[in-house]
Order: structure tokens, then C-alpha cells, then sequence
């Protein structure tokens, strides 16, 4: 089969031909529909930075999927009778172990089981051979059925549903427990993230959303998930004081320095900031105007099994229809270079 390689010290993916996988004990095999591309994805081809992977020395990347059972290893008809050959699926693209003794995935944050430094397994596509080829391995347990109701719903959709969906329900669901009614402030309100998070915020858990981007297309694109208000970054304050608003919280999907100080200046007493960007290496955080505004600074990584069962269910009805345009496979090199560069609109899939 063809497959798309992170290979040590190569700035693009590679394509090799390799054999397609078998499963073994307690795994299932997946003919990949569709695989999500990520900034994660321009990140680890990064070879001015230390190998993120020194142990390896290639692996087939994709940390996005969705696709089609093919092949289900015996022990799978008792531990997960659920999965059988045909069933339509997305992948826990993270991983994790699920042992009862793992702190992680006893804990309810499954998603941190294999990010965990003695780690001896690794993510798909992000260590271990991921979704950028024609067929996957995947071990049962991080196998969820799409919702009969979701049928419809395209492989595109159902892969970024895995990150780019899940990543921000778990920011706002269970980091920020946002509740009905209130307003949160989604800084970069445009991007792949972004436009999931309005969605979320308002189809999902009913709070009311002001979108902030510096892209008059985004800020339009914004408006057409649903956001209440948009405006740039200049605009916020006096948005604020004539609609008398209250930002309850802040999602900052860029985290540059100005960003996280427009969240500062702008969320209540008492309020969050939840950063989910990763443009600055490095933040430098005024201490002072945390404390004496009482705030909460949060951070988040990817979400839990659960969240994406709660996900899919949202996409399967409607809730939340994925922003993605789809590529063929062949071109990954390329969709990377474009979002380097920033050209690209919506979130991108891979079709083998």
C-alpha cells in the first residue's frame, strides 16, 4: 500500500510503498476514507528542532482518521462486539493504553496516557503508523462507531472530528465547564479550531460567542457559524461596552503576546483564559493582573474517548458540521506547505 512517512531528518512526508498491516490480539484494521491534516503535522517535520521521535526512524503520519473496518482479529468479537467488519469508524488518534493501573486512563484523562515521557508506545501518526496510507491498525479500544444516525456524514468530516473538533469540546466541556448563558471570547475565531469552537459554544452548550480574528473572511466566516458579534482585535472593547457584555471566558486559538493580553484585558473578574494556540514558544505572563483579577490561565491537550463518543453524536445530529475541505492523498506535502503559509481556509483531509 502507499503510505506518507515522517522519516528522521526529511523537512516532508515521504511516500513508500509498504505492506498493508495485519491485526493482532485486540486490534482491528481500518481501509482508511479520510485523514486529517493538523499544524501538528508541520510541526514534528520541523528539522531545526530536536527530533521529537529519536528512536525512530520512520513512521506513516496521520493522528486523524476515518474510515471502514476491513479485518477484525478474533479476540475482538468478546472484548468489543460492537466492532465487526463494515462498521464506519473514527480512531482515537491518541492512543491510549486504557490499563486500569494507568493513572491517565483511570483518571478520566485518557488523552495524556501516551504523552507521558516513559511512554513505550506512541500516538498514531505521531510515533506510530498513523492514517496517511491506505489501510491502519488500530487497537479496538480507541475504535468509536460512527452513530447510525452519522452515516451520512462524509469520512472528511468524521477525521477532523477526532482533533480539530475535539481538541476545543474538551477545552470548553470539561477544562472550562462553560455553561449556558454565558460569553465566551474566541480569539482567532477563524481558523481550523476556531470555527469549531463557535459551533460548540453555541449549538452545543448555548453560551453566546464573540469572534475575533484579524481576516475580514474569517470574521464573515465567523458570523456564518454562528457567532454573536465579531469584530478585530481594536474592536473588542468598544464591542463589549455597547452590546453590555461580560466575557464569562476566552479561548485564545493563537497565543501570541498580544493575543493573551487582549484576553487579560478583556475577560471579568474571576473569569478563564484557556490557550489552545501555539504561535508563541513563550508567554510572558503578568502576574499581578492574574491575581488581582483572580483569574484562571488554562491549557488543554487533544480530548478523551468519551468526548469524542459525545462528538460524534453532535455531528451525527447536526450540531456541529465540520469546516474541511478534502485533498488526495498524493498531495500532502503540499497541503502542509500551504498551511505553513497560512493560504489554507478550513481544515484538510487526506482521501487515499
Amino acid at each position: 500500500m502507499i503510505a506518507y512517512r515522517w522519516v528522521k531528518g526529511e523537512p516532508k512526508p515521504i511516500r513508500e510503498i509498504i505492506p498493508v498491516p495485519s491485526p493482532g490480539p485486540g486490534e482491528v484494521l481500518v481501509k482508511v476514507q479520510a485523514a486529517g491534516v493538523c499544524h501538528s503535522d508541520i510541526t514534528i517535520m520541523q528539522t531545526d528542532r530536536p527530533a521529537f521521535f529519536p528512536q525512530w526512524e520512520r513512521f506513516t503520519l496521520g493522528h486523524e482518521g476515518a474510515g471502514t473496518i476491513v479485518a477484525v482479529d478474533p479476540s475482538v468479537s468478546q472484548s468489543h462486539p460492537s466492532l465487526k467488519v463494515d462498521t464506519y469508524v473514527a480512531i482515537l488518534g491518541c492512543n491510549p493504553c486504557f490499563e486500569r493501573t494507568c493513572n491517565f486512563c483511570s483518571g478520566g484523562k485518557d488523552q495524556l496516557c501516551r504523552m507521558h515521557p516513559k511512554t513505550t508506545n506512541f500516538p498514531y501518526g505521531l510515533g506510530r503508523d498513523g492514517s496517511w496510507a491506505q489501510y491502519v491498525v488500530v487497537q479496538a479500544a480507541c475504535i468509536i462507531p460512527v452513530p447510525a444516525e452519522g452515516k451520512a456524514v462524509p469520512p472528511a468530516a468524521i477525521a477532523v472530528s477526532t482533533d480539530a473538533v475535539l481538541t476545543p469540546y474538551h477545552a470548553l466541556t470539561t477544562c472550562m465547564r462553560v455553561k449556558s448563558g454565558q460569553t465566551v471570547l474566541v480569539i482567532g475565531s477563524g481558523g481550523g479550531l476556531g470555527l469549531h469552537t463557535i459551533q460548540i459554544a453555541k449549538n452545543c452548550i448555548g453560551a453566546k460567542v464573540i469572534g475575533c480574528d484579524v481576516r475580514p473572511t474569517a470574521l464573515s466566516e465567523s458570523t456564518r457559524l454562528g457567532a454573536d458579534f465579531v469584530g478585530r482585535p481594536e474592536d473588542i472593547a468598544e464591542i463589549l461596552q455597547k452590546n453590555s457584555l461580560i466575557v464569562d471566558g476566552v479561548v485564545d486559538m493563537v497565543a501570541t503576546q498580544q493575543s493573551f493580553e487582549l484576553g487579560l484585558t478583556t475577560v471579568k473578574e474571576g473569569g478563564i483564559i484557556h490557550i489552545l494556540g501555539l504561535d508563541a514558544e513563550i508567554l510572558q505572563v503578568p502576574v499581578r493582573g492574574l491575581m488581582f483579577k483572580d483569574l484562571a490561565l488554562q491549557s488543554s491537550f487533544w480530548g478523551t474517548k468519551q468526548e469524542l463518543a459525545e462528538v460524534l453524536e453532535h455531528v451525527a445530529a447536526g450540531r456541529i458540521k465540520p469546516e474541511v475541505e478534502t485533498r488526495s492523498m498524493e498531495l500532502a506535502g503540499e497541503v502542509l506547505e500551504e498551511m505553513r503559509s497560512g493560504k489554507l481556509k478550513k481544515r484538510v483531509a487526506l482521501i487515499p
